[in-house]
């Protein structure tokens, strides 16, 4: 049977809104003001990724940690407010690349 495979490319500021928006949506602490400079994988967790913002206005830069589901719930909803269509029936996950960061759909 035939697989589909979909890959939707986030910049580092569209996953800031994206996290930002689902922060607000679930009435949770919003990240600092600032952009998102890299994102790597957590050392002692593989399901958890790390984000550095950095505020140059302030001078400051912070990390955050965030779990591979939450981040894909917040990529998810930063695609509807944007009207991109994401299968329901879709296994998601997210993946990381250099300076980007990728929902995937597996259909």
């Amino acid at each position: 049977m035939p697989r589909e495979d979909r890959r939707i490319i986030f910049s580092y500021d569209e996953a800031y809104k994206a996290v930002y928006s689902l922060c607000v949506q679930k009435e949770i602490k919003k990240p600092p003001p600032g952009h998102i400079d890299a994102i790597d994988v957590d050392p002692d967790d593989k399901n958890k990724l790390v984000l550095s913002i950095n505020n140059s206005h302030e001078n400051t830069e912070h990390t955050l940690t965030y779990s591979r589901d939450f981040l894909a719930a917040a990529l998810m909803l930063f695609c509807r407010s944007q009207g991109i269509p994401i299968s329901k029936k879709a296994t998601k996950s997210v993946e990381l690349k250099p300076d980007s960061l990728i929902l995937r759909l597996v259909i």
